[in-house]
């Protein structure tokens, strides 16, 4: 009975020792971040292997081996497994993520916007930069800035680490082995000079497309893409195709946009309509194209006129050069709103605006220096120009002031 008990406990022991598949941990070589919302951690190199494991977006992972645009990498969890370098961010790259999110979460809202379909939030304004999450069909978000980018653009670096050089044993020669010294090299033709002066005939050129008569033959322009930032109510800031979403102005202003794409709204206040209730005063900016230097190119002031029971217009420009941010209910004054747009001389002017009743007033104009190239919110300085002078009356009392100043 003894023996038998002692052969038992060995045996238990051994099936433990079996059943345990942990292997010693191989030192990482990196680590790295998860982009994509989910992901399914393979077993094997392949697409068709099992999974072992998922995990999120942000979430760390340890990278422990590579092959070609292959990573194997081990969770938190100590599950190891296989991913390719796309789905992967370095850590500066998740970084910058981090800190695009900070920025964006100080960047005032341009309007409110709700997308048209499910689309995917990039990192950056690429199509093929990570995509870390989606935005579902009848999501909302807010709209914080713009950019056109070509569509044409190189794929962002993948995380790549080194692989590790093993170093090669040094081939033993065998004894019976003689070696044998390589042979001479032919000697150059007797003409090499005149075959060194040969020069290839170039391609006959043969000249640009005909055109028919009276066309004039142009060149494609560059495709390029409409990006937006946007802001997610869950905390989520990147970059979205702005032709993915509508701004969620109501129809009934939205439908004087002429087909022009609306870029920010804001209300300016309400009004109270004996049969249709409260109304809202609404400022908007549009766009008539695609264009990489600005923003918008028209702003307009719509108020709801209680007599005609419909929106009307009280003031507008056109044919301007618009930036962000566009800002409104200033100083906590609703009707209040600042435009900032730019000239041919790359000066940029900041115009400050309040509606009062159904009339639009400008309140001041100041210089604005522009936020540094990449670095989205910065928060430019303001600096005052000099006062403008408009009419007669005004420069009748200026002239009068100059004489009682002497």
């Amino acid at each position: 009975m003894f023996v038998l008990r002692i052969f038992l406990g060995v045996a238990l022991i051994l099936g433990l020792a079996a059943c345990d598949t942990s292997v010693a941990s191989t030192p990482p070589i990196g680590e790295a971040y998860v982009a994509p919302p989910a992901l399914n951690i393979r077993q094997e190199i392949s697409l068709r292997s099992p999974t072992i494991a998922t995990v999120h977006h942000g979430d760390e992972l340890d990278v422990v081996e590579t092959k070609r645009r292959w990573l194997k990498v081990r969770t938190d969890r100590g599950v190891e497994g296989w991913t390719e370098a796309r789905n992967l961010m370095s850590v500066q790259q998740m970084k910058d993520l981090r800190k695009l999110t900070a920025d964006a979460e100080a960047m005032p809202s341009q309007g409110a916007a709700v997308a048209l379909e499910a689309m995917n939030m990039h990192t950056l304004p690429n199509r093929l930069s990570p995509s870390f999450y989606q935005i579902p069909e009848k999501g909302k978000m807010d709209v914080l800035d713009r950019e056109v980018t070509s569509r044409k653009q190189p794929a962002p670096e993948p995380v790549s680490f080194p692989r590790p050089v093993r170093p090669r044993k040094p081939k033993k020669q065998a004894a019976h082995e003689i070696a044998i010294p390589p042979p001479a090299p032919p000697p150059p033709p007797p003409n090499w000079v005149e075959l060194s002066r040969t020069v290839q005939p170039e391609p006959a050129d043969t000249g640009p497309t005909e055109a028919r008569p009276g066309e004039i033959l142009a060149k494609e322009p560059p495709k390029v893409d409409d990006w937006s930032l946007v802001r997610t109510p869950d905390g989520h800031a990147g970059w979205v195709l702005s032709r993915m979403y509508n701004m969620a102005i109501p129809d009934e202003v939205a439908q004087y946009a002429e087909g022009h794409r609306i870029t920010s709204y804001f209300p300016l206040g309400s009004i109270t309509d004996d049969e249709q209730g409260v109304k809202n005063h609404w400022l908007w900016t549009t766009m008539a194209g695609v264009e990489p230097d600005y923003d918008f190119d028209s702003f307009r002031v719509f108020i709801w006129n209680r007599r005609r029971h419909r929106y009307e217009t009280a003031y507008i420009e056109k044919r301007i050069e618009g930036h962000y941010p566009v800002q409104a209910g200033l100083d906590g004054k609703p009707g209040e709103f600042s435009i900032i747009t730019s000239d041919d001389s790359g000066h940029w002017t900041k115009r400050t605006f309040i509606l009062e009743g159904y009339l639009v007033r400008k309140l001041s104009q100041v210089s604005y220096q522009p936020p540094a190239p990449g670095s989205p919110g910065a928060k430019p300085s303001a600096q005052p120009a000099p006062p403008e002078v408009q009419g007669v009356l005004a420069r009748l009392k200026q002239t009068v002031s100059k004489w009682f100043a002497r």
